[in-house]
């Protein structure tokens, strides 16, 4: 006679194998623990690349002297260091002022000064400034400001493989930030000891020494 099942005497029994339970937990709490450890990770790589771009925003900001190419360069190098960055990390630097209808942000006429980049990335000709009004935060007459931005990639330790996506052509497999990504920040300062930070040769200033 097949013993009869019971469901009280079922929800009862305490008896367990712990190798089984082992095998069915324990994949999930590797996902778990990689999960959490990548989303810190993410948001570590991308509080360095922002807090990279106001350091050596703030150190171009402190310039009287002239800077180049070979400035930019090292500019760039002391970047990489402090965001892990690889040879793919690039910075763009800009110095533009207002020349009339500062205080109209759709209708203003914004000056360049010069446009730098290194890697080379493209820079800004004249003719791109019209795209730049919804950028540039509000300028009185004549006053400079320098527009430092910086991209470096991240690859992600892990991503989830319940959590990824399928790669397009304009989005990397992932989720959300939980994927290879480039981070491309933008930060403004304007000059602490003078009126320009100065690229030589331009505006008359003379050589870096």
């Amino acid at each position: 006679m097949e013993p009869h099942f019971s469901i009280r005497r079922f929800v009862r029994d305490e008896d367990a194998s712990l190798t089984v339970e082992m095998v069915l937990i324990l994949p999930l709490l590797i996902w778990g623990f990689l999960t959490v450890y990548t989303i810190f990770d993410v948001f570590r790589a991308r509080n360095l690349a922002l807090k990279g771009n106001y350091a050596i925003s703030d150190l171009m900001s402190r310039e009287t002297a002239s800077i180049n190419t070979t400035y930019l360069k090292g500019v760039r190098s002391v970047f990489r260091y402090l965001t892990q960055g690889d040879n793919d990390t690039w910075v763009r630097v800009t110095q533009l002022y207002c020349n009339g209808d500062c205080g109209d942000a759709d209708n203003r006429v914004l000056v360049l000064d010069w446009s730098r980049a290194t890697n080379g990335v493209d820079t800004y000709e004249s003719d791109d400034l019209d795209a730049l009004n919804s950028v540039v935060p509000l300028l009185g007459f004549g006053e400079r400001i320098v527009m430092v931005e910086t991209s470096v990639d991240y690859v992600a330790p892990f991503i989830p493989p319940m959590l990824k996506t399928v790669s397009t052509e304009n989005y990397e497999s992932g989720w959300g930030f939980m994927k290879n990504n480039t981070f491309i920040d933008t930060v403004f300062t304007e000059p602490r000891f003078g009126p320009q930070l100065c690229w030589e040769y331009v505006n008359s200033c003379p050589a870096r020494s």
